[in-house]
């Protein structure tokens, strides 16, 4: 893993590189400010009904350290629960174009998760994020305490562009190495994330240069994302799916 002017580089085993640009203080920033706010409205919304229901049940007015509680719990579910099952990402940093990463490039699991949003508690001190904000400012890593905390990264994901030149370079090769079932018409990619767009366009421009074990674990380990991203590409066989969702990608101009 290497950390140059704003660029995180990540080579997995297969020595394929994943390459990220770290979030800054900004967007950062503004996305924490539009999750507080969904944050602070579902607090009020707590408060408004439990005084609501305090008219018709007296005895709930005694429970107001319990509400506090409640809405203690419910702001540092949201952030735990949208950034593990939302692929690192709240309703904010999803706004912004952001999600929190791990260091071996994959979605931020669910212990790094659960430790980088306790130590949030720090890095709001004194108010308002104040030591979070210096400790992004100092650091070369972008990272916050909760993030060192936690071993995750907040980086830059922003919608997939037009760029299928990678794809065009190869589709010759493509065409001469499929087969009968992978040169049937497959479905049309309509979802796909800029990461597995770029996974899928450095496997096939490197997959010569690949020896033939390392290129089956690769592609292996790429057609297991896919499979869960793309569920209707019926593609038993590893090498024929990711030539297939190269091969879609490609005629759809790699717009995912």
């Amino acid at each position: 893993m290497t950390i140059a002017m704003g660029r995180l580089e990540i080579e997995t085993p297969d020595h394929v590189v994943l390459r990220f640009q770290l979030a800054g203080a900004g967007n950062r920033g503004f996305a924490a400010i539009v999750d507080f706010v969904i944050v602070y409205i579902f607090g009020t919304a707590i408060a408004f009904g439990s005084d609501k229901v305090a008219e018709f049940v007296p005895g709930i007015a005694n429970w107001s350290g319990w509400i506090a509680l409640l809405q203690l719990f419910l702001a540092w579910s949201y952030f735990v629960l949208l950034e593990w099952l939302w692929n690192g990402q709240t309703i904010g940093k999803r706004l912004f174009g952001l999600r929190v990463i791990s260091e071996d490039g994959e979605p931020a699991r669910f212990v790094a998760v659960v430790v980088r949003n306790l130590v949030r508690v720090i890095d709001f001190l004194p108010v308002l994020y104040g030591v979070g904000l210096v400790a992004l400012v100092i650091s070369s890593r972008s990272q916050r305490l909760g993030d060192y905390a936690g071993g995750t990264f907040v980086v830059r994901a922003p919608r997939p562009r037009r760029n299928w030149s990678a794809l065009r370079t190869h589709a010759a090769t493509l065409r001469w190495k499929m087969t009968p079932a992978a040169a049937a018409p497959v479905p049309t990619v309509r979802v796909l994330p800029g990461e597995a767009q770029r996974l899928v366009r450095e496997f096939v421009l490197r997959e010569n240069r690949l020896t033939t074990a390392a290129r089956a674990s690769v592609a292996k380990q790429i057609a297991a994302r896919l499979r869960a991203l793309l569920p209707e590409f019926q593609i038993a066989d590893d090498l024929e799916l990711i030539h297939a969702v190269a091969r879609s990608l490609r005629e759809s101009g790699g717009q995912g």
